[in-house]
């Protein structure tokens, strides 16, 4: 039960800096004059947090570790960035809210076909009704949430 705290206090932090990863990274479009550059920046400055963290712990991986990791693996880094770039294009002119509103439902969708079918290697982990029940209930928040700012818009 400890780790399982844990865990979900962990996720919720990090949860909380997915809409701000947009948000602060629109303010540094704003003052280089582009999105692609702001990403850039922000990825530069998370390379140099994980590298500081990473070495003294752990040491530089060897060229041997690299080459065995497998190539889809690498995809992480073309996922990541894309979701930053498009956090840092599409939060300015769309909302926040928005935005991690549609995140979330894909989230949760692609996350629970992961569980049911054991993608990538993870564990299987079957989906019951209840976890269905919860993802309908989310999606049917959402829309109503998505159905009052669509009001809003056109009013």
């Amino acid at each position: 039960m400890r780790s399982y705290l844990a865990f979900a206090t962990w996720s919720f932090l990090a949860g909380v800096g997915i809409p701000l990863i947009g948000v602060l990274n629109s303010g540094i479009s704003r003052s280089v004059g582009n999105p692609f550059a702001a990403t850039t920046i922000t990825f530069a400055v998370a390379m140099i947090v994980a590298a500081a963290i990473t070495i003294p712990l752990h040491g530089v991986p060897t060229l041997a570790q690299l080459k065995a990791a497998p190539a889809i693996g690498y995809g992480a880094g073309l996922l990541i960035g894309f979701y930053a770039l498009s956090a840092t294009v599409i939060i300015p002119r769309f909302g926040a809210a928005s935005f991690i509103a549609f995140i979330l439902i894909a989230q949760l969708v692609g996350s629970t076909l992961i569980d049911q079918f054991g993608l990538f290697g993870m564990t299987r982990r079957p989906v019951d009704i209840l976890r269905v029940s919860g993802l309908i209930v989310i999606v049917i928040g959402i829309a109503l949430m998505e159905a009052a700012n669509l009001r809003k818009a056109s009013a």
